[in-house]
């Protein structure tokens, strides 16, 4: 984490505080002074690079005040049960899992580790919001709100922590693609598409892949523990028996989308999946349904 205590003690060391002359300086010494700004900012703000999965509430400022009011809170109980769901389901990629959010108030950002858990994470997202605008929680609250659409984000590239809050390209990528879609679709940028590529052939065979895939792109030792992922080989399934966890992938390449000037890539992926909850003090009582991440939709 970068404090500003110490970026200030180490500013004060090639620059002042304050100077009573306000002149210019030449073009000879800007060429010094951004050398030497360019070594302040790499010695001291080091990023890493991290998969961001950006939610947002679809239509928000359509709703009414009273329910537009209410929205935050609910949009932090799917979060809350999401974080609960994959705590508990996906033991091996959610270990020791500390929430990293930054709220926009009708969504935020979530930062993960890889795109592999944020993808994740967003079948159980899309779980939780499934379960709530069907009545399966909080059904009194689900009626009165009627349905509530999110669209997605994910992107992959550096972000640093300035004090208690988080900045950098992965986010300000992510939340150009949210600014730009006007459908409530799933995009990801091509380092997305490219990491899914690399170690799983392509998002497409998430659908057919193991764990000891998973294992190995993560370069764990550990037994791999996972709701979504075969435990063996896809070969021995024999696909097609109607029991497959992740149903249909489908990925395009839309428009280069501009966001201020800047060209995206962006990947628009339509998932899915098939879900299965019950409360397990009454494990007999249960639902299955099959829910769909995102669409094909390509024309903003």
């Amino acid at each position: 984490m970068v404090k500003k205590e110490d970026l200030k003690k180490k500013l004060r060391e090639i620059d002042f505080d304050f100077v009573s002359d306000i002149g210019q300086y030449s073009p000879a010494e800007m060429v010094n002074i951004t050398k030497e700004f360019d070594i302040f900012s790499a010695a001291n703000i080091i990023p890493a690079k991290k998969a961001i999965l950006g939610l947002d509430i679809y239509k928000y400022s359509e709703f009414a005040e009273q329910k537009q009011n209410i929205i935050p809170y609910i949009f932090d109980l799917i979060l809350e049960k999401s974080i609960k769901y994959v705590m508990e389901n996906e033991p091996s990629l959610f270990k020791n899992y500390e929430k990293q959010f930054i709220s926009t108030g009708d969504g935020g950002f979530l930062i993960f580790e890889k795109p592999l858990h944020a993808l994740v994470f967003n079948f159980y997202f899309y779980t939780v919001l499934h379960q709530f605008n069907t009545g399966h929680i909080y059904p009194k609250l689900s009626q009165y709100m009627g349905e509530i659409i999110i669209r997605s984000a994910m992107t992959y590239d550096n972000i640093f922590q300035y004090e208690h809050n988080y900045y950098g390209k992965a986010i300000i990528l992510n939340a150009r693609i949210l600014s730009k879609d006007r459908l409530n679709r799933c995009l990801l940028d091509s380092n997305v598409y490219n990491y899914f590529t690399r170690h799983f052939n392509g998002i497409e065979s998430l659908s057919i892949i193991s764990m000891d895939t998973i294992k190995k792109a993560l370069n764990s030792n550990e037994d791999f523990i996972s709701y979504f992922f075969y435990k063996e080989d896809v070969t021995i399934k024999q696909l097609g028996y109607g029991n497959d966890p992740i149903k249909n992938i489908h990925i395009q390449k839309i428009d280069d989308m501009f966001a201020k000037s800047t060209p995206l890539i962006i990947y628009n992926l339509e998932i899915q999946i098939m879900a299965t909850i019950f409360d397990k003090k009454i494990p007999n009582e249960k639902t299955s349904f099959i829910l769909t991440i995102g669409n094909m939709t390509a024309i903003n």
